[in-house]
This record gives C-alpha cells, sequence and structure tokens, in this order.
C-alpha cells in the first residue's frame, strides 16, 4: 500500500539538511596556510584514483603537485588550461573547484566566485559540491550560498508538488490552496507549477480555484496561467466565465489572454466572442490580437467574417493583421482574397503588404508575379515583386530579373534587380553579372554591380574586380575596385595589390 505523501515532513527534512550541509560545510573548512589536510588528501587520492593516463589527467596532475608545492598561480594556470582545453571532461568539476582555490590563494577573490557557481550550476552532484560552498563563505559571498540553496529548495518544492499530484489528487488540491497564500518572493515559480498543475491535473474540480485566481488574484501572470488553463476546459460554461470577466476587467494582459483561451476552448460561446472583438472591440490592439488569434480557426464561418470585417473596416492596422491571418489560411478563398487586394486595393500600402504576405507564404505562383509587374505603373510595387522575384525557387524569377536589369524599365528598377541578383551570391548569378558588366554603358548601373563584386565570396568577383582595377577607363571605378580588393582579404588580391604598390 502505497505510503501518503507527508509533505511537512519532507519540507522540514529540506530546510534541516540544507541548513546543516551549510553549517557543517562552514565548520569543516578551516583553510590554513596550506590548505586543510582533509582537502589535501581527498585532492591526492582523487588523482591516484584515477588510472587513466590522458593528457588532461595529466594537466590535473601537474595542477594538483602546484597546490601541493603552494605555487597557487602555476596551479590555477595548469587548472584554467584544464577547464578550456577539456571542456567536457569528467572531472571538470574538480578543476573548477583547484582553480577557484588556486585563485583564492592568491587573493583573487572575485575571479575565484566564478568557477565556483560554475561547478554548482552545471554539476550540483558534485563530489565536490561541499567544498565550493564552504569556499563561497570563506570568500565572503554567503548570500550566494543563500541564494543557491533557496533554489534548489524551490525546484524540489515543485518537483514534490509534481509527485504529489500524481499520488493523491485530491490532497494536492487542498495544498495548492495553502500555497497560493504564501509569498511569491519564498520560491519565484512555485505559484506559477501549483496552477499550472492544478489545471493540468484537477480536471473540472480545479475550475472554481481556477476561476478566482483569474478573477482576483493580485499577481497578473499567475492570474494568466489560471486563465489559459481554464481554456483548456473546452466548455460553454467555462467561456461564459472568461466572457463575463473579459467585459468586467480593464486589464489588457487579461484581455488578450481571455480572448487567446476563448479561441482555445474550441467552444460556440467563447468563438462568437472573439469574432464580436475583432469586429467592433474599443480598444484596436485588442481587436488585432483577436484578429490574430481567429488564425486558429481554421472553419469557413470564422473565414467568411474575417472578409466581412476586412471589407468594412477602413482601418489601416486592422486590416493589415486581417491580411497577414488570410496569408496563413491555406484556403483558395484566403488566396484569391488576397490576390484581390494586390491588384486593386484601395492604397499601395496594402497592396504591398498583401504582395509581401503572399510571397512570404508562399502563395503567388511565378505566373501571377509575371502578370502583375508586367501591369503595374507604381514603382514601389515593381519593387515588391522584384524582391518576390528574388525569393522565388523558380528559375524563370532568375532570368525575368536579369531581363529587368538588361532592358529598357526605369533606372530605379533596373538598380533594385541588380541588387537582388548580387544578394544571391551563387557562382552561376555572379558570372552572369561580371559577362553584363562588359556590354552595360551606365555609369550608375556599373557601380551597383562593381559593389556586388565587392559583397561575393567568390573567386570569379575577385578576379573581376582586379581587371577593373587595372584596366577600367574610369578612375573612381578604379579606387572603388582597389577598396573592394582589399576588403576581400583573398590572398590573390593582396598579392595583386602588392604588385601595384612596386
Amino acid at each position: 500500500m502505497m505510503h501518503l505523501f507527508n509533505w511537512n515532513y519532507l519540507k522540514y527534512a529540506v530546510i534541516a539538511a540544507v541548513t546543516l550541509g551549510a553549517m557543517l560545510a562552514i565548520t569543516i573548512y578551516t583553510p590554513t596556510a596550506h590548505g586543510s589536510d582533509q582537502e589535501l588528501k581527498k585532492l591526492s587520492n582523487f588523482v591516484q584514483g584515477t588510472k587513466t593516463n590522458t593528457a588532461a589527467m595529466q594537466i590535473f596532475r601537474e595542477g594538483r603537485d602546484f597546490i601541493e608545492a603552494q605555487n597557487w598561480q602555476k596551479a590555477a594556470e595548469k587548472f584554467r588550461d584544464f577547464i578550456s582545453g577539456y571542456p567536457k571532461d569528467k572531472d571538470l568539476d574538480a578543476a573548477l573547484y583547484w582553480y577557484a582555490y588556486a585563485l583564492h590563494k592568491q587573493g583573487s577573490k572575485d575571479d575565484a566566485v566564478k568557477p565556483l557557481l560554475r561547478l554548482i550550476e552545471n554539476y550540483p552532484g558534485s563530489s565536490w559540491r561541499r567544498e565550493a560552498d564552504a569556499l563561497l563563505v570563506v570568500l565572503g559571498r554567503q548570500d550566494k550560498v543563500n541564494d543557491i540553496q533557496s533554489r534548489e529548495n524551490c525546484e524540489l518544492k515543485i518537483l514534490a508538488l509534481q509527485s504529489l499530484f500524481q499520488a493523491d489528487e485530491e490532497r494536492a488540491i487542498t495544498f495548492v490552496t495553502e500555497v497560493l497564500k504564501t509569498s511569491p518572493q519564498q520560491c519565484p515559480g512555485l505559484q506559477s507549477a501549483a496552477v499550472s498543475l492544478l489545471g493540468s491535473h484537477g480536471g473540472a474540480r480545479a475550475v472554481p480555484m481556477l476561476l478566482e485566481i483569474a478573477r482576483s488574484n493580485p499577481d497578473v501572470k499567475l492570474r494568466q496561467a489560471a486563465i489559459r488553463r481554464l481554456g483548456d476546459q473546452h466548455t460553454d460554461t467555462v467561456a461564459d466565465e472568461l466572457i463575463k470577466l473579459y467585459d468586467a476587467d480593464r486589464t489588457k494582459e487579461i484581455r488578450a489572454q481571455i480572448l487567446r483561451s476563448l479561441v482555445e476552448s474550441r467552444s460556440a460561446r467563447g468563438t462568437a466572442k472573439v469574432i464580436e472583438v475583432a469586429r467592433s472591440g474599443e480598444d484596436i490592439a485588442l481587436r488585432a490580437y483577436a484578429l490574430r488569434f481567429m488564425a486558429e480557426l481554421k472553419d469557413a464561418n470564422s473565414l467568411d467574417e474575417l472578409i466581412r470585417i476586412y471589407d468594412a473596416d477602413k482601418t489601416l492596422e486592422i486590416r493589415a493583421q486581417i491580411i497577414r491571418v488570410l496569408a496563413e489560411r491555406d484556403d483558395p478563398k484566403a488566396k484569391a482574397k488576397l490576390l484581390d487586394i494586390a491588384r486593386q486595393g484601395e492604397t499601395p500600402e496594402l497592396r504591398m503588404e498583401a504582395i509581401r504576405r503572399l510571397s512570404d507564404n508562399r502563395r503567388l505562383s511565378i505566373d501571377d508575379l509575371f502578370g502583375f509587374y508586367n501591369t503595374e505603373a507604381d514603382v514601389r510595387l515593381k519593387q515588391a515583386y522584384l524582391r518576390a522575384f528574388a525569393d522565388s525557387q523558380d528559375p524563370r524569377a532568375e532570368t525575368k530579373l536579369f531581363d529587368i536589369a538588361r532592358g529598357n524599365d526605369a533606372l530605379d528598377l533596373r538598380m533594385y534587380a541588380l541588387r537582388r541578383l548580387g544578394d544571391k551570391d551563387d557562382e552561376q548569378t555572379t558570372t552572369q553579372l561580371v559577362a553584363m558588366y562588359d556590354t552595360e554603358q551606365n555609369q550608375q548601373v556599373r557601380m551597383v554591380l562593381l559593389r556586388g563584386f565587392g559583397n561575393s565570396k567568390h573567386k570569379v568577383a575577385v578576379r573581376k574586380l582586379m581587371v577593373i582595377a587595372k584596366n577600367d577607363p574610369s578612375v573612381e571605378m578604379r579606387k572603388v575596385a582597389v577598396r573592394y580588393l582589399g576588403e576581400s582579404k583573398d590572398p590573390e588580391a593582396l598579392k595583386f595589390l602588392e604588385d601595384i604598390l612596386k
């Protein structure tokens, strides 16, 4: 028969053990000029008990010898070399302790604290843990010892509460009531863990307590945690309570969490409330939250509602949020609406947002893009299509960018296309850009190409820069090429620069 979990016994046992351990560590650790005999004997036994003869252990043994010879500087250097050279060695905890010990002996108290904290943090079960705690006290950092012990005690409490829920849910639910009465500063995270465990294990029995926390607890984060767990209940009854709380509470963080929980509850009344807020809420930020959460609703009704809100609402922020949500919906109707906005949205900003979202979510075909670009008059929108060409994996998109870069489009568009091609920096594209430089007559376009060569990692670009630096008729272009060659740090380029100097 399983024994009932005795929380008070565990709590006081832990406190007594931690307190006694700290007292014993301070009592036993009585440093002398040579260090405590007990510690040195432990170090010697530790080394002698290790049969391996690796390079790491050789360094460790040398560090041990310097400790015994009281050569603290050399000891610190050896253990530092061990720590940096073998960061995953099984004896790293011991090296950290003796590195700190040697630093302490040199009077470097602040430096000695760091490896001790690293030891305690990364190796809480180390056989050198007691010595590390005691040395921190000697270094005057009792506060660090207290903080570590407090954190570990808190972690143990959370683990114990989790075990109590697994063993006896009724008893655990009763205990949560007591936990929520304690000060959060006594054990940060315990109250949040208690609420989370209550929600995941308590079922319908936990609802009244979670509602009480959600309504009136002074800690906003704790209230949010309770509301999050209430959303997991998936009932209209709980949704009704959350809706009442939304209408009564004016705290923005609480209202935003309620909206998310109502969506996650998948209840009809919860969904209706989120749509109501998205359509006509008095706060634009909360309306945007509601619209964002509506992205998680995959039904046709919510999609129709999003489109209706877009058509009726002229607020740019709301419309931009709806465009974002529509782009996340893998639905032909959502794509059709976005394409309609991209073609004939009321402002260039809305059209560009639709293009960007469609492109980011791979919802535009290359044929769509070609059609948009060829019929568009606005230069900013044409640039948006060029960005989409550059992001496309279709080889026809790169061909289109080259056609624009070489063709008769506006100069700004030609240079924009070249910059997007330069960003690709693959060898084939760079080779084509190098060939284009020789046939290009416009000096501004040639400068954009030159900058692309300067930013490239490919040899073909470096060699083209050398040709330009040596032969280009424009002195300005030659100067820029020389500068890029120096920045490349390419061995061939540096040899070229040395030849120029000769």
